[in-house]
C-alpha cells in the first residue's frame, strides 16, 4: 500500500512538472489594452479641413501629428477598430479597411481645441473621455483614398 501511494505521488509530481513546462508563464505576458476609439453620434454636422499625417498609437490613442499638434482622431459614426494579428485597422461603417495604424492617411474634417474635452464627452461622442486623453481632437469627417 505504502509503495501504491509513494508511486501515486511521484507520478502526480512529474505529470505537475510536465503541464508546468509545457504551459507558457503568462504572468509576463501584459496583453496591451485596446486603443480608446472615440465615435461620433450620429447625425452630427460636418467640417470640411483636410488633415493629412501618419496615424500612430500614442499611449493608447490612435493621433496624427500634423507639424506641432498630435490630434486625437473622432471617428466617423459607424466606424469602428479591428485587429488583425499586430496590425490596428479602422474599419468604415460598410466594413471595409480605411486606414492602418503606421501609414499616411489623409482625413477630412476639423480640429476642436483641447479646452472643448468637455463638449467632446457630452456633444460628439456622447461618454466621457479617459483622464489622460488630451487634446487637440479632430472630428474626422471622411477618410480620403486617392
Amino acid at each position: 500500500m505504502k509503495k501504491k501511494y509513494l508511486l501515486l505521488i511521484a507520478l502526480t509530481t512529474i505529470l505537475v512538472a510536465l503541464l508546468a513546462t509545457a504551459c507558457p508563464n503568462n504572468s509576463t505576458n501584459i496583453s496591451t489594452p485596446a486603443p480608446f476609439f472615440p465615435v461620433q453620434r450620429d447625425g452630427l454636422s460636418q467640417m470640411d479641413a483636410l488633415l493629412e499625417g501618419r496615424l500612430e498609437l500614442d499611449n493608447g490613442y490612435l493621433r496624427v501629428k500634423y507639424f506641432d499638434d498630435n490630434y486625437l482622431l473622432i471617428w466617423p459614426h459607424g466606424f469602428s477598430l479591428h485587429t488583425e494579428g499586430e496590425e490596428i485597422q479602422v474599419v468604415d461603417s460598410e466594413g471595409q479597411i480605411a486606414a492602418r495604424v503606421g501609414e499616411t492617411i489623409k482625413v477630412g474634417g476639423g480640429e476642436i481645441p483641447a479646452k472643448f474635452a468637455e463638449f467632446i464627452a457630452e456633444e460628439v461622442i456622447g461618454r466621457s473621455l479617459p483622464d489622460d486623453c488630451a487634446g487637440p481632437f479632430w472630428k474626422v469627417s471622411e477618410v480620403i483614398t486617392d
